[in-house]
């Protein structure tokens, strides 16, 4: 899988390992460090973690609004079949690439405030995934079955290991509203430097 991120503004690079904002540690929350790290682990292992997939390109964006369902803490788009071939807007974009968009909600304690978070995002995301320390996903995996009820994954991250688990990941859905999904990759296209092949906006 090629990866292609679209970094915070004024990042020069696309290769994972250099794409994470030029910020000193100490101005990062905890919760932003440990988002950054799972980008970073996420770009190594997608393939890995997603191994039915036929898709074979994957852009990220940190913090994207979608009107009235929050803020993702991460939004992966994946998509195959168009290497060298730009659009000029989203829409031409998503009608031929078919772009497939998980969402990430991260949290270091409130599991439960995540969940609620992240069910939200369905509505714009055929994928949507809460990842978590392993102590708190521990916690987290005794309402599995709320989980599994409204279809939202757990995936617990250590950063000190870099591994992910896939604990449950729900299958790929069709987003409850096409008009969502599309201003989802309209905005990570709008993205300072996007990675996603789209020379316009709209």
């Amino acid at each position: 899988m090629s990866t292609r991120i679209a970094p915070i503004p004024k990042h020069r690079f696309h290769e994972p390992k250099k794409n994470l904002p030029t910020i000193r540690p100490r101005t990062l929350s905890p919760e932003d460090r440990f988002t950054r790290a799972f980008v970073r682990a996420y770009a190594e292992q997608a393939t890995s973690l997603h191994r039915r997939s036929p898709k074979t390109s994957l852009a990220f964006t940190l913090e994207i609004p979608v009107n009235g369902y929050g803020i993702t803490d991460l939004l992966a788009i994946a998509w195959a079949g168009i290497d060298g071939e730009s659009f000029p807007t989203a829409f031409a974009f998503a009608k031929v690439a078919k772009p497939t968009c998980r969402a990430f909600e991260m949290k270091l304690a409130n599991w439960q405030k995540a969940l609620a978070q992240a069910s939200r995002y369905r509505n714009f995301a055929h994928q949507t995934i809460v990842v978590l320390p392993p102590k708190t996903c521990e916690n987290a995996m005794r309402a599995m079955d709320t989980f599994k009820l409204v279809q939202v994954g757990l995936w617990s991250f250590d950063p000190k290991s870099n591994h992910i688990r896939a604990i449950f990941t729900p299958r790929v859905h069709t987003p409850r509203s096409s008009r969502y999904w599309l201003q989802s990759i309209e905005k990570s296209a709008a993205a300072p430097n996007s990675a996603l092949p789209i020379s316009g906006r709209g």
